[in-house]
């Protein structure tokens, strides 16, 4: 692996922990950025063993969730409906304190793996893993494994005795709601057997005293195992509409003696991530799982980038997913003619350059690009207002497709709109390739001022403000009842600097895309 030591590839690595460290949903402690490693792992290394309730915070079982990229706040909402539970969002070393439990939640491994160790925190959770319950969700399984399929390296906690295949089930055209056999323990607590699967890793090999929980349900390619003090799951429970994994993991694994029977039951799906209901288990793509896609895209970075050298970068500095375009806006806006949809031989250049996920951009309105890009097996299209629009009064029908879409909204009523249409990501349009953030900011500030402004409203009032949105009714109340929108919200255009990053963040966006204008920087 060659070392990425330009300054571009590390301001986008600043960028990735920006994002995650001033996520709104995820206030961070006073003072925690200031925390360091060194002694940590000795005292982690002392507490007692799996199983022992040997710390509580307030007299409650204490479960951190690392909290650096992904889906934590869903894990974090999890946690919150037990009783006697309590959660704690682990970011620096000095978090994994007083905590009895750990889940690793998914997201991008890859980043989630530069996150810690540019936080110091890779040699304490190894530490704290050898003794106390740890949970591996999709990325986090990858993260437990001793080691992966692919050659691949990355930073791995280790413990594990599993191979993992990472993108075992195909790319996000492939993702699934689907059902799994159960065995063992598993079985006998009757946890779920169904989850939502997106671009989930698998197990490739098992070792000796690890127990499968869970296979396909032909027998074939383990997705759940246990050993000892460990949990790993390829699926994501967290958003499935149940919390008997997680009731598994503290009773079964951490021993907590949770009184499930007293939790707080789990929320309407429509105000929920994914902010849909569950499809049938096996069945195809739905709005669900294309929605899903986004959240574990959460806090971090997608980067464009123009080659396949480029997305190697992007994934080594620590982006969550490439936009591949061959030309980036400023030189767009500088050339001037006609900017279409990029060459697909670049495409797949660029796709067998990264494990991330990949995204292209279509025209507006030009729904044969979209096929085009669907046909390559792209895992997210933007329909993008930075290429010419083919159509003047028309977007793309979005909902027919197999793969998720990103649409660009200045106010709430075109977030709506784009979501009515099917778009499955929001992302706030910014001034695209001219450095200057003032656009997204205002952007953002009047989407969450309008988002408030409906949760004000008499609910004999929204009718009148549905029909002035020119947007479904159900769509608007969704969001008035959620607080937010129902997909994943990032922001785009112009953001230059790690502090924009963080300017976006605290306003209230899940993550940024950063233009590839990085990589020519000085």
């Amino acid at each position: 692996q060659r070392p990425v030591c330009t300054p571009d590839a590390t301001m986008l690595f600043v960028a990735a922990l920006l994002s995650q460290s001033f996520s709104p949903s995820v206030v961070p402690r006073s003072g925690a950025g200031a925390v360091s490693a060194p002694a940590f792992a000795p005292l982690v290394a002392s507490r007692a063993g799996a199983g022992a309730i040997s710390a509580t915070i307030d007299g409650h079982f204490a479960v951190g969730v690392l909290a650096v990229q992904g889906g934590f706040a869903e894990h974090m909402a999890a946690i919150e409906r037990q009783s006697g539970v309590v959660g704690r969002e682990v970011r620096v070393p000095s978090d994994l304190e007083g905590i009895d439990a750990l889940i690793l939640p998914g997201g991008e491994s890859t980043t989630q793996g530069h996150c810690m160790m540019e936080a110091h925190l890779l040699e304490p959770v190894r530490a704290f893993a050898k003794s106390k319950p740890v949970w591996g969700v999709c990325a986090g399984m990858i993260l437990l494994a001793d080691g992966l399929a692919q050659d691949a390296p990355q930073a791995l906690v280790g413990g594990l005795h599993a191979t993992v295949e990472r993108n075992a089930f195909g790319r996000q055209v492939d993702s699934r709601f689907r059902a799994m056999a159960l065995s063992g323990s598993a079985a006998e607590a009757g946890v779920a057997a169904a989850s939502y699967f997106i671009r989930a890793p698998a197990f490739a090999k098992v070792g000796e005293g690890v127990e499968v929980l869970a296979t396909l349900p032909d027998g074939n390619k383990p997705v759940a195992v246990r050993q000892d003090n460990l949990l790993a799951t390829c699926f994501h429970p967290e958003i499935s509409g149940d919390d008997s994994w997680l009731h598994f993991f503290l009773n079964h694994v951490a021993k907590a003696g949770v009184d499930t029977t007293a939790s707080a039951p789990y929320p309407d799906a429509a105000i929920t991530a994914p902010w849909s209901p569950n499809p049938m288990p096996d069945s195809g793509v739905d709005v669900a799982v294309k929605r899903a896609f986004a959240v574990f895209q959460k806090g971090g970075v997608i980067m464009d980038v123009v080659n396949g050298e480029q997305a190697r970068i992007a994934e080594e500095a620590g982006a969550v997913a490439v936009m591949a375009l061959e030309r980036i806006p400023a030189d767009i806006k500088r050339d001037g003619g006609v900017a279409r949809s990029s060459d697909p031989a670049m495409i797949k250049d660029v796709m067998a350059h990264t494990s991330l996920p990949v995204m292209a951009k279509a025209r507006i309105g030009h729904f044969y690009e979209a096929r085009i890009l669907e046909a390559l097996g792209v895992d997210c299209i933007d329909e993008s207002e930075v290429l010419t629009a083919a159509d003047e009064a028309h977007h793309i029908d979005k909902r027919d497709f197999t793969i998720p879409f990103v649409c660009g909204a200045q106010d709430l009523g075109e977030a709506l709109r784009r979501i009515a249409e099917g778009a499955a990501m929001i992302r706030l349009k910014g001034n695209a390739g001219t450095g200057n953030v003032i656009q997204a900011v205002r952007h953002a500030r009047d989407v969450y001022a309008q988002m408030r402004q409906l949760q004000s409203l008499r609910p004999d009032e929204v009718f009148v403000y549905a029909k002035e949105m020119r947007v479904p009714v159900e769509l608007v109340e969704q969001v008035r009842r959620a607080g937010r929108l129902p997909v994943v919200t990032f922001a785009a255009g112009g953001l230059a600097t790690p502090a924009d990053v963080g300017l976006l963040m605290e306003l209230g966006v899940d993550g940024v895309f950063v233009g590839s204008g990085i990589f020519k920087g000085e």
